[in-house]
């Protein structure tokens, strides 16, 4: 059985091996296939990542554009980074916000407007791959895992990624958290019992 480092290996290869075309033509099928999930379940309040260029990421301003211009009641948060370096803090951004970027390379709302965390309905998470199971595979800092402790039990949690779930099951720890869905390139995938 591969480690989770030799599985984050593995995806990160196969993400870097996509031209950045096809990463901006999926980006926009992920964003369809999203909205169409939205659309029925229409959260007032979702949480997105703002994109990695350097990790060549699912751009998710796609996304941000069609809810801000499609449901402009519909409030979108973002995380920032804490002073900390190992927490993260939500704040509000819409597509026109001005953002700066990190030392990290992420881009950040400019303006801090603090949004609390258990008012957030669902969260659109980055990750490198997902399983049946609904174990995602990220990056390995537990930003997220700890993000999830914050907000209310009634979050939705749903993945944003190229690749459909992994055939394999992917190594856990006891810490990590599990994904309600995963919005990939080929459609959305809900995990048993959600």
């Amino acid at each position: 059985m591969k480690t989770k480092k030799e599985w984050r290996s593995y995806y990160q290869n196969l993400r870097h091996a996509l031209t950045g075309m096809e990463r901006e033509h999926q980006s926009s099928r992920i964003a369809d296939h999203y909205l169409q999930l939205f659309q029925k379940e229409r959260p007032q309040v979702v949480h997105l990542f703002l994109p990695m260029s350097s990790k060549a990421e699912v751009n998710t301003f796609f996304i941000l554009k069609r809810l801000n211009e499609e449901y402009p009641k519909v409030k979108t948060v973002t995380s920032v980074v804490a002073e900390d370096q190992h927490t993260l803090l939500t704040v509000e951004v819409r597509i026109d916000t001005p953002l700066s970027t990190n030392h990290w390379g992420i881009s950040e709302p400019e303006s801090r407007v603090l949004f609390p965390e258990v008012d957030i309905e669902e969260v659109l998470t980055p990750l490198l791959a997902m399983d049946e199971r609904g174990y995602r595979l990220g990056y390995g800092k537990g930003f997220y895992d700890r993000f999830f402790s914050v907000c209310s039990d009634s979050v939705k949690r749903t993945g944003l990624n190229y690749f459909p779930v992994a055939e394999a099951e992917l190594p856990t720890d006891e810490w990590d958290v599990t994904l309600h869905r995963l919005v990939s390139v080929e459609g959305v995938f809900v995990v048993d019992g959600q």
